[in-house]
């Protein structure tokens, strides 16, 4: 049986002047060691005539001369004839082994095996027989092994065809199941874990737990996760551990990606940050986990025992008050808090250029007075690029005495293009250099008086938002006058607009107001309006997106009009959008007059095209009103609603006056013939409620097949799943896009 992985990337990069041109100070300068024999295992066993009653012990071992650091694969038996009774440790060495024995009753243990002082043979794995020929059933095949040394790498391994029996392995009655508490009590406990999302000062790569050093337990976090006994987004398996802020970012550390550029460890002019794989995929493996066990034992590893960028080891402390309007290129960078007083409009043909990792603050206001928020007229640009490790944070600020931030604190952002709009204001957009050449389309005034908007250029480009968190916006003008999250008015399609979260919104948390802006990966949650709002014909697309309900008074997933009065105005909306998970907290809020607690409502002569749609735990799944949004229903020039899931739903809504074409009813347009839509009996998520570490992945054997997403050039074509997050692997190791950037909250009323 063979098996083989790739070696890590650049390892032959570990010569003393790339480790000098990357400041690795850390990492030894000798040259890595060269294999020339691979890796060879062997499964050994303590006896092969061992009769029904008896124990056997069943152990992993090294018969090769390889320094192997770690192993994990899958042992596997007949379990008729063998029951799996636990492990025996070696409690003098520093050695882990990490059993799943999920599978057990169908014959099958993952395990992966962690010795910094380079494997031997593994712990006692005890089974009681249950009948004869048991041994004839033993197999491992292994899914990685990697070498101790500097850099740790994956290499082939063959293991041997027969067993080999070995009389001092010990079939002990006391052998358990080891949990990671046993583990955490073993070598040295676990920290009690941070609110998720926060940004520590100070932290380092492979400090899982964030105590300030990397120890055994860091690399026990991550090699629980890589076997699938701990989950990653989760952290717990039920003792009531529970894994880390950042743990997914610290444990990330294989691959290194240290390429010899000035930027190694994820900043934001690195391509290739650490963990990042060739496929564009993070996975907490065996290799990352051996990589920080080999750094706790002197062992030293690129990017391990680095600090993580965005995170210094004293809190940023400058603060500059931005009174005035931004009338040239302006740059504002991480290491100063900026603090804006009143609305703040970037304006005169200036960007705004704000670094990775800087945080911007609105001072807060009061009902009829001036709150600070942010401006991009339509003649200015934003480009706002956070990285995953260090995301832009929007917010407001705490006043004296206050120790909390509340929704609709501070304004928000709105940005003011020069793209199209269908039936507000009036046909008197001017020419604008370098953005509009052409004027006298439709234009608006914005929310909050942040100024017009609109014109006759849908390829307008007014920047760029990316891995930015905005919080706690929505600032009320008045009872009819609020702001949002981030609000897109006539944005074009220039645009680049992803991985953005909003967070704590008083009003809608995104809101597109007409336009053609096209965007990925928005995570909304616990707005007190709708999660994901349009209307005056915005036409463009979107993928990825995710909705958390606040249990209180969250309104619609997606609510979404094509015009206010004239339902057919031109330019219509017809937006296409793929892979939406919406998640209510299945509270069922009936009654309740202004939070109608629905999925979908879909009004006003609007003909989305929906594919890969979740919903789940709503009021309403759906609510689709006004026969002009049925026009054409389940075509590709009307109102399309497809490949979709619907489950634990208290009703499926209501369809208000639709055509035939569309249904009698919600019931029917969720059904309707050729639909691909399907009903669940139960969540495939893996924790959707959770609020401070929510998992959105379907569960490996729980996703659901949908549509494949058009070819266009900006539709993510392997998203060929339902929901807007991909399915867990087997040992749900893979981080979803939303992990180590965003943030969780507390409850609905503490953000």
């Amino acid at each position: 049986m063979q098996f083989y992985k790739r070696t890590i990337r650049n390892a032959a990069l570990a010569s003393l002047g790339v480790l000098a041109a990357c400041d690795r100070s850390d990492v030894p300068t000798a040259p890595a060691p060269v294999f020339n024999k691979a890796g060879e295992l062997a499964v050994e066993v303590s006896s092969l005539s061992a009769t029904f009653g008896q124990r056997v012990a069943v152990a992993i071992a090294n018969v090769s001369a390889s320094p192997i650091g770690g192993v994990q694969g899958k042992l596997r038996f007949n379990p008729s004839q063998m029951a799996y009774r636990g492990q025996v440790r070696d409690g003098s060495s520093n050695a882990m082994m990490i059993v799943n024995a999920d599978d057990a009753a169908s014959g099958t243990l993952t395990v992966a095996i962690l010795d910094p002082a380079n494997l031997k043979h593994s712990d006692e794995l005890v089974f009681d027989v249950l009948g004869q020929g048991y041994a004839s059933s033993i197999s491992f095949v292994p899914q990685e092994v990697a070498t101790n040394g500097s850099p740790i790498r994956l290499i082939k391994a063959d293991v041997a065809s027969a067993l080999i029996v070995n009389h001092t392995l010990e079939a002990s009655a006391d052998a358990k199941r080891m949990s990671i508490a046993d583990w955490s009590e073993a070598l040295d406990a676990l920290q009690p874990a941070r609110e998720p999302g926060m940004i520590v000062n100070g932290l380092k790569f492979g400090d899982t737990n964030g105590n300030g050093t990397i120890t055994l337990s860091d690399a026990l976090y991550v090699v629980n996760v890589s076997v699938g006994a701990n989950e990653l987004i989760i952290g717990t398996d039920g003792t009531g551990i529970t894994g880390v802020v950042d743990g997914v970012v610290a444990g990330n550390v294989i691959p290194a990606n240290i390429d010899g550029t000035p930027s190694d460890l994820g900043e934001a002019a690195d391509p290739t940050p650490p963990g990042l794989e060739a496929d564009g995929r993070r996975l907490l493996s065996l290799a990352d986990a051996l990589a920080i066990v080999n750094e706790s034992v002197g062992s030293l590893q690129p990017v391990v025992g680095e600090i993580i960028p965005g995170r210094p080891t004293t809190p940023v402390s400058g603060r500059t008050v931005v009174s005035a309007n931004i009338t040239t290129n302006t740059t504002w960078a991480a290491s100063t808090i900026y603090e804006l007083s009143g609305r703040i409009t970037v304006t005169n043909g200036a960007t705004l250029t704000i670094q990775a990792g800087t945080r911007v603050e609105g001072q807060r206001g009061v009902v009829g007075g001036a709150g600070g928020y942010l401006a991009i007229a339509r003649d200015g640009k934003i480009d706002a690029q956070g990285t995953p490790l260090q995301p832009i944070i929007f917010t407001c600020t705490l006043n004296a005495g206050e120790t909390a931030r509340a929704k609709g604190c501070w304004g928000g952002i709105s940005v003011l293009g020069n793209a199209h709009l269908n039936e507000t204001g009036t046909l008197t957009s001017p020419i604008i250099a370098g953005r509009a050449a052409t004027g006298g389309c439709r234009e608006g005034a914005a929310e909050g008086s942040a100024g017009l908007y609109g014109g006759c250029n849908d390829d307008d480009n007014s920047g760029i938002m990316r891995y930015i968190r905005v919080e706690y916006a929505g600032f009320r003008f008045n009872a009819e006058n609020e702001l949002n999250g981030l609000a897109l008015y006539g944005v074009g399609r220039g645009t680049a607009i992803d991985h953005v979260q909003i967070h704590g919104g008083l009003d809608d948390a995104l809101e597109m107001f007409g336009g053609t802006v096209n965007m990925k990966y928005i995570y909304a949650t616990a707005t007190s309006d709708d999660g994901f709002d349009y209307t005056f014909g915005w036409d463009g697309k979107a993928q990825y997106v995710l909705v958390q309900f606040d249990a209180l008074d969250s309104d619609n997933c997606f609510e979404n009009d094509n015009a206010t009065t004239n339902f057919d105005a031109l330019p219509r909306a017809t937006p296409t959008v793929y892979n939406v998970s919406c998640i209510g907290m299945r509270n069922n809020r009936v009654g309740v007059t202004e939070s109608q607690n629905r999925g979908l409502l879909i009004r006003r002569g609007t003909r989305p095209h929906y594919f890969n749609f979740h919903v789940e735990g709503l009021t309403q799944a759906i609510n689709v009103r006004d026969a002009s949004t049925c026009v054409n229903f389940g075509t590709a020039t009307g109102f399309e609603l497809k490949n979709s899931t619907f489950t634990l739903n208290q009703n499926d809504g209501e369809a208000t006056a639709p055509p035939a074409a569309c249904g009698a009813s919600a019931t029917a347009i969720i059904d309707a013939a050729g639909s691909g839509n399907t009903r669940l009996a139960a969540s495939p998520l893996l924790s959707p409620l959770s609020l401070l570490v929510p998992d959105f992945r379907p569960s490996s054997t729980a996703a659901v097949t949908g549509a494949t997403p058009p070819n266009d050039g900006f539709f993510d074509i392997a998203a060929t799943y339902v929901g807007a997050v991909a399915p867990s692997t087997a040992t749900k190791n893979n981080a979803p896009w939303y992990s180590g950037w965003t943030r969780g909250w507390q409850n609905a009323t503490t953000p």
